[in-house]
């Protein structure tokens, strides 16, 4: 045995309660795969160190349990990998909306203010930890979808038009896991209110489970 070749990035990551699997070979002289030779893994912390995942030294699965980074690394016949950083990626618990939850929409004006949502982990401690990087969707949900009154509300990003589906729209919250929409007059007679909720969605698209943050918009009409 001559080498050991790593097959994997450099920094995987994944999220909390998802697995991944480390992979290298030990190679021969004219770079072909020793099979009868294992890549046997460990962790390069100290033991004092609470890693955010488990690692099977056999098989390389790493198996997410919550939010940090930890170093391992490949050994086969005393040949080592490069050190490979693994980070754990926290998943939503919930979204709440910000204060205000219920604005106002004055007579002359054309966008409420902004509907803030944050999306949060609750860490081991129980402290709640905003996430950005995460895509919160806002939908109207009254009045309801396809009625005479919804035509005339619509919701889109701060500052942005609108887009092809009225009723919904995807914000990535940023720094503290904040997610902002704003509701706007569509034209016509408004409803005298409309409430927005918005849920927070997996990497895949779908909805993490908690109740969804509610806001209440108030329109000021004539």
């Amino acid at each position: 045995m001559v080498g050991i070749r790593y097959t994997g990035p450099t920094a995987p990551s994944l999220e909390e309660q998802d697995t991944l699997t480390l992979t290298a070979v030990a190679l021969d002289i004219d770079g072909n795969v020793l099979a009868e030779v294992p890549v046997i893994w460990r962790v390069l912390e100290p033991d004092s160190v609470v890693l955010p995942f488990t690692l099977d030294s056999l098989t390389g699965l790493v198996t997410g349990i919550f939010a940090g980074p930890g170093r391992v690394q490949g050994i086969a016949d005393g040949l080592r990998t490069s050190t490979i950083t693994v980070t754990v990626l926290a998943v939503p618990d919930s979204i709440a909306g910000v204060e205000p939850t219920t604005v106002t929409v004055d007579e002359l004006e054309t966008e409420s203010p902004a509907l803030v949502a944050v999306v949060y982990d609750v860490r081991l401690t129980g402290q709640a930890t905003g996430i950005p990087g995460r895509s919160v969707r806002f939908s109207i949900v009254e009045p309801a979808p396809g009625t005479p009154a919804a035509s005339q509300v619509a919701i889109g990003l701060p500052g942005q038009p609108v887009g092809a589906d009225s009723f919904t729209v995807t914000a990535t919250s940023g720094a503290g896991g904040l997610a902002l929409a704003t509701a706007r007059r569509a034209g016509g007679v408004q409803p005298d209110s409309a409430i927005v909720e918005a849920v927070a969605l997996t990497s895949a698209g779908g909805v993490i489970p908690g109740t969804p943050a509610r806001f209440v918009v108030r329109f000021i009409t004539n």
